[in-house]
């Protein structure tokens, strides 16, 4: 069962990086400034992406939180730390975030409201401070090799 557990992770993993890289090049040679068309696109695929990345990181912190609640209730209780993690970060990032509208002459669209710049603030400080993280902890990982 581990073993197509794996396959499947494997295929599912690259169809995603062959769907990105298609997106990522159909957006430098395909968008215009009258056509808009792979911008929007390209956004709506990161944010499924990214709900599809929250949504895996809440279930199986939920899903290993249950499943050890009974035999091991202290492991259960360290398989949330995720869903803290992601928390404390996020509301880090929104109460850092400014609502403060954008002076911006020639843009005519209905976005610059305190609301949408508030959680886009938030989005991009949360994903600065995941990769932070993430380079920190490769820098980790291959500077502990070094020691071992």
């Amino acid at each position: 069962m581990t073993d197509n557990i794996a396959k499947i992770t494997k295929i599912l993993l690259w169809v995603l990086i062959a769907l990105s890289l298609f997106y990522a090049i159909m957006l430098f040679v395909n968008t215009t400034e009258e056509d808009t068309t792979w911008i929007t696109n390209s956004l709506t695929y990161t944010k499924v992406l990214l709900i599809f990345a929250v949504a895996a990181v809440v279930f199986f912190s939920l899903f290993n939180f249950i499943m050890n609640l009974i035999s091991r209730p202290k492991k259960a209780l360290l398989s949330l730390i995720p869903i803290l993690v992601l928390g404390i970060v996020f509301f880090f990032a929104y109460s850092n975030a400014s609502d403060e509208v954008l002076y911006m002459p020639t843009y005519e669209g209905t976005d610059n409201v305190p609301g949408i710049l508030k959680w886009s603030g938030a989005g991009l400080i949360t994903a600065y401070i995941f990769f932070g993280l993430a380079v920190v902890s490769i820098l980790y990982v291959e500077i502990a090799k070094l020691f071992k």
